[in-house]
């Protein structure tokens, strides 16, 4: 009954995670910014934190992928960032790709947020993407869309980051049931036909993601009919993008289990497609009530056995069921929420996750989407300023990947 209602916190806590916040950083004197606002309509940073690069001195192009194990790959990741709530929000008009990325309350993504990433020492950087809004009934995407993410696919190459690239959201026609599997896998099938030949000429910096969360409604549990579905949903897309061009026939791939689910028991039932080029994606905000439950405590002490026994354990199961195993496997979401200025309880907690996804050379990729006072605040770098705001929660990232002692100037 422990393991089941554990169970039911961890795979509950993604549920919600869709969640727009707005920020005013007039309104609270916590949030005047560490730095001089530098000027979004500007390609450039007023000051760049090019001290961080003497830390983390390889970029996504350095390297050699020709013989590259996934294991080998996924560690090459590092530490990542999600440009959450923005190109996956769901609003819009459906016609004006901005209108979409917008609708959630975040500004425009410009070049100098692409570049402000890279200079906080992210080496990767996911970018979610909901597509349904700009697919016809045919399931053809919208060229302007594409060209949207394109460009923003371009700045993060260019700043040398790593990207992951996925379908999010998707949840109004992708629900993971025998009854519709047909339906569902044409049209993934269509859409990542469209994505892959797009991109055919990209090479192994580009990374697809098939699926975000794929589930049936609000059961984030699932049964084993559903984890079936969910199997063959990630053959259907590997086999989809290994029947393209250009690079699609040995870029890396990422496949999530159902829900994503962070408990082992769901995901060490996933079958991973035959490909050595495939990557299990997992989300983990552990421990739920201090992570991502906007109700539960603000605390966490590194000294208190129930505060890290759920992040023990999934790092734990990440070895002995893929590790061990030579499969690889990418943290695509995680990170934890503001709450009653726990700020050095966030740092305590971001340093001993990454102190354990250091040891076993995970990659972890926090969820940012820029929500500061209100609601998930999960807000990391703050888009109108083009700065961090948590410096402290990404120096003990750096710190405990790289095995350094770095600082920002501007920490805060």
């Amino acid at each position: 009954m422990k393991k089941i209602f554990s169970l039911l916190l961890v795979s509950c806590m993604i549920v919600s995670i869709t969640a727009c916040n707005k920020f005013d950083p007039e309104t609270d004197p916590d949030l005047n910014p560490v730095s001089s606002p530098a000027d979004t309509n500007n390609n450039q940073q007023s000051e760049r934190n090019t001290a961080v690069y003497e830390v983390v001195t390889s970029r996504a192009f350095d390297y050699d992928f020709t013989n590259m194990s996934a294991q080998e790959f996924a560690a090459s990741l590092a530490l990542g960032w999600n440009l959450g709530n923005t190109l996956d929000a769901t609003g819009g008009n459906g016609t004006d790709p901005i209108s979409q990325e917008t609708s959630w309350g975040n500004p425009e993504v410009t070049q100098a947020l692409i570049q402000t990433v890279a200079d906080y020492g992210f080496t990767t950087i996911r970018i979610p993407v909901t597509w349904y809004k700009f697919m016809d009934e045919s399931y053809n995407i919208d060229p302007e869309f594409m060209a949207r993410v394109q460009q923003i696919v371009d700045w993060s190459l260019d700043e040398g980051l790593f990207v992951i690239l996925n379908t999010h959201h998707e949840g109004e026609w992708l629900i993971p049931t025998e009854e519709n599997y047909e339906q569902v896998s044409e049209q993934l099938c269509a859409m990542w036909t469209q994505i892959g030949n797009h991109f055919a000429d990209y090479d192994e910096r580009l990374v697809f993601e098939g699926m975000n969360e794929p589930r049936v409604g609000d059961d984030w549990n699932g049964n084993m009919s559903y984890y079936q579905v969910v199997n063959k949903l990630g053959n259907d897309f590997v086999n989809t993008i290994r029947g393209l061009d250009g690079y699609n026939s040995t870029r890396f791939l990422m496949v999530p289990c159902y829900a994503a689910s962070s408990s082992g028991w769901i995901w060490g039932l996933y079958e991973l497609p035959d490909d050595d080029r495939v990557i299990l994606s997992l989300h983990a905000y552990l421990p739920y009530d201090f992570a991502l439950n906007t109700q539960g405590t603000d605390s966490w002490k590194v000294n208190d056995p129930q505060a890290t026994r759920d992040i023990d354990q999934l790092f734990e199961d990440i070895n002995a069921i893929l590790l061990e195993n030579g499969k690889a496997v990418v943290i695509g979401e995680f990170g934890s929420m503001a709450k009653n200025n726990n700020l050095q309880a966030r740092i305590d907690h971001a340093a001993y996750f990454s102190e354990k996804a250091s040891f076993y050379r995970v990659p972890i990729i926090w969820w940012d989407n820029n929500a500061f006072t209100d609601g998930e605040t999960f807000g990391l770098i703050r888009r109108n300023f083009n700065d961090c705001l948590y410096t402290g929660i990404v120096e003990v990232m750096i710190n405990n990947w790289y095995h350094t002692e770095f600082t920002f100037e501007t920490e805060k």
